[in-house]
């Protein structure tokens, strides 16, 4: 009984927080379909605390259709987050309340006789009718609600791409935290399917009451602390790529003479100019300074030095902050104090950017050159 109390107290957390955000002003849409997520998720632990309760105290025949899936709204849900995450121009519309519709089906079918004579683990009886119709609707469900959300990583994969095509310093506009809960529900989706299938196909389910209680604690936990932090960060608002990426679809092809003059020109502004020296500097407010067009402007960064916007800008801050420390013979600044005025916007960007084009840390750079210029003495 512990573990049933420890699911149900965690599962109405989540459904408490689920509501809060429902109720939240700030960044309407995106708070509210996060709740729905932490809603269905809530949903589902607490059912199976309850109707394992029932189950254990004998009393689940006063309660015969207690039990509830919601194979077919999970996957919907974390997908309609996702493109309210990564588009502030979504709006909810009623196409996509068709996505629930199967929802709407499986709850009919869990609340009728047919549910109750068919249920059955996992596996295919063709000789009769009711749990092989149990059987393929859970099925159905499995591979509707992963197919939502593969396309939902696929849309984080795009954004992310997105986001390094147009900006050099990510940490505020990345997401990254509204991501989490994408991340977090489709990999325990993955896992936990991993497991039962495993346990289904190769031992008949004997080990379900092993995995079934830790599986639902972790579910529930994961769920609370999205809840919180979503509610800490639920003024987080979305930047968005779609409709950039329809303007790049439109733009016509450049021939080859012109993108190397303009890469050329660009190259010629930035060590004359040293734009990257701005923290903040991104696509748009380099496209102002240079009066090249934003989409045209990427793509010439892209074809011309084989990078994205984000590697471009960073490899003239990596080249600045070497060129501080080598001309800074006496210490008289901190690697963070060089690294600052080279552009960089925080110390683990630096680091991170740094580490990666030159294949060694700021201190065993520095301790290679110290070396170096020993044995040239």
């Amino acid at each position: 009984m512990i573990k049933i109390t420890l699911i149900t107290i965690l599962s109405i957390q989540v459904l408490i927080l689920s509501f809060l955000l429902f109720i939240k002003k700030e960044n309407r849409l995106t708070n509210s379909l996060l709740g729905f997520v932490l809603f269905f998720f809530g949903l589902t632990t607490i059912n199976f605390s309850l109707f394992q309760g029932l189950l254990q105290e004998q009393l689940l025949k006063y309660i015969p259709y207690l039990r509830l899936e919601l194979l077919y709204a999970l996957g919907p849900s974390i997908y309609l987050y996702t493109l309210a995450v990564t588009n502030p121009e979504f709006k909810l519309r009623r196409k996509h309340l068709l996505l629930f519709l199967p929802t709407l089906l499986e709850l009919i079918y869990y609340r009728t006789s047919f549910y109750r004579i068919g249920v059955n683990p996992l596996n295919f009886d063709s000789q009769n009718f009711w749990p092989f119709l149990f059987n393929v609707q859970q099925w159905i469900g499995v591979i509707y609600s992963t197919f939502f959300m593969c396309i939902s990583v696929y849309l984080l994969f795009k954004y992310k791409k997105w986001l390094y095509n147009n900006y050099s310093y990510t940490k505020n506009v990345s997401l990254q935290w509204l991501q989490v809960p994408i991340v977090c529900f489709v990999v325990f989706w993955f896992v936990w399917f991993t497991i039962r299938l495993t346990d289904v196909l190769l031992f008949s389910g004997k080990y379900s009451s092993i995995y079934y209680y830790p599986m639902y604690i972790i579910l529930s936990l994961i769920a609370l602390w999205i809840g919180f932090k979503g509610y800490i960060n639920s003024k987080t608002k979305a930047i968005g790529f779609n409709s950039v990426s329809k303007n790049q679809e439109k733009l016509g092809k450049n021939d080859v003479s012109e993108y190397k003059e303009i890469a050329k020109n660009l190259v010629d502004k930035m060590e004359s100019e040293k734009y990257y020296l701005m923290q903040d500097l991104s696509l748009k407010i380099l496209s102002e300074k240079t009066g090249v067009q934003k989409d045209f402007l990427s793509r010439v960064i892209n074809q011309n030095f084989g990078i994205n916007f984000h590697e471009f800008i960073n490899r003239y801050r990596v080249k600045e902050f070497i060129k501080r420390i080598e001309m800074d013979k006496t210490r008289e600044f901190t690697f963070l104090a060089h690294a600052y005025d080279s552009g960089f916007a925080s110390k683990s960007s630096f680091n991170s950017v740094f580490k990666k084009q030159t294949k060694k840390t700021p201190k065993e750079y520095f301790s290679d050159l110290q070396t170096t210029n020993l044995v040239q003495k």
